[in-house]
């Protein structure tokens, strides 16, 4: 004798089929989500350009820090041994290459890092700091965007600091 399946059974099979199709479907458009997200992207806000304008500290750079971050009670000369003193050329040099306070024990996060705006809390507050999902490379909190309690700085300020920084911060 020969066993038929009952058309129920048989509607219910394609109906449980057709389910773990669906569910496998998302499962792997999920998955794919997921594993893309995981993934560094290339950030052009931390990536430096192919040709960064050459500009000079002392003339091009110390004139936008003075305007916008020495001033008084910010970094002036009373947080100089803490967050900086951009007061004159010579103090905002003494910034690069500094460890940033931000930096844990086993973190390289600096000041400014010389090429590499990744490492550079300067830049990371600049772009938003932490409220903007901005952190160190080792997911150091820069904390607050700066210039604090002040509007952001221009496209123009900003790319001014990038490439100060990607030609070498000099």
């Amino acid at each position: 004798s020969t066993f038929e399946t009952p058309r129920s059974f048989a509607g219910a099979g394609r109906l449980f089929l057709g389910s773990l199709r669906r569910a496998m479907r998302s499962f792997v458009a999920s998955s794919l989500l997921l594993l893309l997200a995981g993934c560094p992207q290339s950030d052009p806000d931390l990536s430096c350009d192919s040709s960064p304008q050459s500009v000079s500290l002392a003339t091009d750079v110390q004139p936008l820090l003075t305007a916008k971050c020495a001033l008084s009670g910010c970094h002036d000369a009373t947080y100089a041994g803490s967050y900086g003193d951009f007061t004159t050329a010579n103090k905002s040099a003494s910034m690069v290459n500094k460890k940033s306070l931000y930096a844990g024990t086993a973190a390289t996060l600096k000041v400014v890092d010389p090429n590499a705006l990744k490492n550079s809390s300067l830049w990371l507050k600049v772009l938003g700091g932490q409220p903007a999902g901005r952190a160190g490379p080792h997911g150091e909190n820069v904390y607050d965007r700066m210039p604090l309690d002040a509007d952001a700085l221009s496209s123009t300020e900003q790319q001014l600091l990038k490439d100060w920084i990607c030609t070498g911060a000099k």
